[in-house]
């Protein structure tokens, strides 16, 4: 077969997927790499939160969303962070981002994705407009029917391992099978760089650079290196923020509770928010509570978490398992499972929304502790684009032939903490390059406007000292 296709795209996850899909069904030929056996990165591993604004659920609520309070609401998310970080913030692609979020859906839909329910943010997203997908292996599954079917070529089991340049130009990659050339541009979609301990240990304190991650091992930064040593200019790459490793669908049936067996905090709030609570309990210990019926629901996340749970037939067994006052345990649980009869829609403890959907409470033996651990979420850092997904060098100037999506993109990973912000956008925004490169609508020439600036120096004495 042949070596040579308009599009090479560098990573089967969903910005990967979007890309090739959207590409080949505008007529472009597409060959997609993935180091992993199978397609669907991250996403089909995960618990599947999607945003998206003015869209049919949407409508059947009688909620009102635009692209505006969308955005708004990004920007409420990067004034929270930027206590914390030092952001660069692409509001030029946030707005795409949030205009095109519509169509993301009804495209998902047509491809077959189901949806469950919405899941409320009120803290991050003003309307409801997060929701989950109904079975995450639909993104391996779905997405392998549609791009066959499209005619994009894929290669597992690859490594890309460098992108070769002529003449400024980008026009191929080296990979572990061999060399591949591009007629129209090459898209770095690789993911992130939680698994490389090396590249984290230059963003990160050595204490925080070993931590556990979210993601596969193959998150090792391969996109942003091989971009990097082309010249792409990497931002917002020491936002590596923290979070308990858990998944947000376990969570969703889980309470947590401390030593004492006492619950202390909204298990369902912001990431930050649940870090900074448990740090304030003993010694930094707590665990998340959940029943049998769990367990078996969620085994897939249960066993993903950093360390397998406690278990016991009953929850005075537990609490002797683990060290948890067994009288307030049992008192906490029962108060959880009573509130969950009610109709009630805001707990009055720590005002969660977040519920088992159904209501059913924590009563099936045995019952089971898995521990909470701080690790990392996933990183904000990634390159710096156009409104083309064009990658740009530090002046600005965008490397020909170029593009990057999802995690290899910088400019809107500051408001991953929202929730639904990371596979979104990488669909979104795939979608949008995939297109554009296959349509020819991509300027070679577009550089970056109104790039950050500090000052001139105004000082009337010198910077430096003779």
């Amino acid at each position: 077969m042949s070596n040579t296709a308009d599009l090479l795209v560098v990573g089967a996850g969903p910005g990967g997927m979007a890309t090739a899909l959207e590409a080949s069904r505008n007529d472009a030929s597409v060959i997609l790499f993935e180091v992993d056996e199978v397609i669907g990165g991250n996403a089909s591993r995960s618990t599947g939160y999607l945003a998206f604004q003015d869209f049919d659920m949407q409508s059947d609520e009688d909620l009102t969303d635009s692209p505006e309070i969308f955005f708004d609401d990004m920007i409420a998310e990067i004034e929270r962070q930027k206590e914390k970080y030092g952001i660069i913030f692409d509001e030029d692609l946030a707005k795409i981002f949030a205009k095109e979020s519509s169509e993301t859906y009804s495209w998902l839909c047509e491809l077959g994705f189901e949806f469950n329910r919405f899941l409320p943010r009120p803290l991050q997203h003003s309307v409801n407009r997060m929701v989950d997908v109904k079975d995450t292996t639909m993104f391996t599954t779905l997405f392998e029917t549609a791009l066959e079917e499209s005619g994009v070529r894929i290669l597992t089991s690859t490594r890309v391992e460098r992108l070769i340049m002529e003449n400024s130009q980008i026009i191929g990659i080296a990979t572990s099978k061999g060399e591949f050339y591009a007629n129209k541009g090459v898209v770095l979609a690789a993911g992130g760089y939680q698994a490389n301990k090396a590249l984290r240990q230059r963003y990160q304190p050595e204490s925080m650079a070993s931590s556990p991650y979210l993601g596969t091992e193959h998150d090792i930064g391969d996109g942003h290196l091989m971009g990097q040593e082309v010249g792409g200019d990497l931002i917002n790459m020491t936002m590596i923020p923290p979070l308990i490793m858990v998944g947000s669908a376990l969570v969703e049936e889980s309470i947590a509770v401390n030593r004492d067996g006492e619950r202390f905090h909204d298990e369902a709030g912001p990431y930050d928010y649940r870090v900074n609570e448990l740090k304030k309990q003993p010694d930094q210990q707590a665990w998340y509570i959940f029943d049998n019926q769990t367990f078996k629901r969620k085994s897939q996340l249960i066993h993903e978490m950093p360390e397998e749970p406690h278990k016991a037939e009953s929850l005075n067994g537990l609490a002797e398992e683990v060290g948890i006052d067994p009288i307030h345990l049992k008192k906490t649980v029962n108060t959880w499972n009573e509130f969950l009869t009610t109709d009630v829609l805001n707990d009055p403890l720590f005002g969660r929304v977040i519920f088992p959907n159904p209501r059913i409470g924590i009563t099936e033996s045995p019952f089971f502790a898995s521990k909470m651990v701080i690790g990392i979420n996933f990183p904000a850092g990634g390159f710096r684009v156009n409104t083309d997904l064009q990658v740009l060098n530090v002046y600005g100037e965008p490397i020909s032939h170029l593009f990057a999506v999802g995690d290899c993109v910088g400019g809107l990973g500051p408001v991953i903490g929202m929730g639904g912000m990371r596979i979104t956008p990488a669909l979104t925004l795939g979608r949008v390059v995939g297109r554009n490169i296959a349509t020819d609508q991509v300027s070679q020439k577009q550089t970056l406007e109104n790039a950050d600036r500090i000052p001139a120096n105004k000082m009337k004495i010198p910077v430096v000292d003779a």
